[in-house]
């Protein structure tokens, strides 16, 4: 499956990746660029875009697992 479409803005999707690091720097707590949207939902399947991520901590995005909660 390739869930990155050609249109994607991967500068802007490296920069969700990097911002999420540096959250972690400065609060020493683990975090994730979770997939609002999952990718392989049961119900509903994402792209990997910029719109659909956001960072969450590691312990909410375990929680929300594979679920979209729209």
């Amino acid at each position: 499956k390739q869930a990155t479409p050609k249109w994607a803005y991967i500068n802007s999707i490296k920069a969700i990746y990097a911002l999420c690091d540096t959250i972690e720097n400065l609060t020493n707590i683990k975090h994730h660029v979770d997939h609002i949207i999952p990718l392989q939902g049961k119900n509903v399947c994402g792209l990997h875009v910029e719109n659909n991520l956001r960072i969450i901590s590691a312990y909410e995005n375990m929680q929300k697992s594979n679920r979209w909660e729209g």
